[in-house]
C-alpha cells in the first residue's frame, strides 16, 4: 500500500513539473504558426508589389491592407509600408505587420523589397 503511495506521489509531482511545459509548448506553437504566416503574408505581399506598374506603386501603397483570409488568424493585424528612399537596387521599401499578440505590436514583422527605377526613355529608343 505505502508503495502505491509513493509511486501517485511521484507522479502527480511529474504532472505538476511536466504540465506548465507543456502549456508553454503549445502557446510558442500557436505564436510560431502566426509568425509563420505573417512572413507569408509579407512575402505575398512584396511579390504583389513587385507586379505593380511603375506609375500606380502610390496608389497601390496606400491601399495597403492584410489579407482576408489572414485576418482570421492574426486578430488586430496592421501592415504598412514606408518608402525608404533610393538604393542602388531601387527604391527601398519596408513592409511591416504587427498584429494582437504580446510584444508584436513592439517589435512587428519587417520584410524589406526594392522597386526597381524606372528605365531612362532615352535609353530604350
Amino acid at each position: 500500500m505505502l508503495e502505491v503511495i509513493a509511486a501517485a506521489a511521484v507522479t502527480g509531482v511529474a504532472l505538476g513539473a511536466i504540465a506548465p511545459l507543456w502549456v508553454g509548448q503549445v502557446r510558442l506553437l500557436a505564436e510560431t504558426r502566426r509568425e509563420r504566416l505573417g512572413l507569408e503574408e509579407l512575402a505575398n505581399q512584396a511579390e504583389r508589389l513587385a507586379a505593380v506598374p511603375m506609375g500606380e506603386v502610390d496608389r497601390y501603397l496606400a491601399g495597403l491592407d492584410v489579407s482576408a483570409d489572414l485576418r482570421e488568424f492574426l486578430p488586430g493585424a496592421v501592415l504598412t509600408a514606408e518608402r525608404a528612399g533610393p538604393s542602388p537596387l531601387g527604391e527601398r521599401v519596408v513592409l511591416t505587420l504587427a498584429w494582437a499578440s504580446p510584444g508584436r505590436r513592439a517589435r512587428p514583422l519587417a520584410l524589406v523589397t526594392w522597386i526597381p527605377p524606372e528605365p531612362d526613355q532615352e535609353t530604350t529608343r
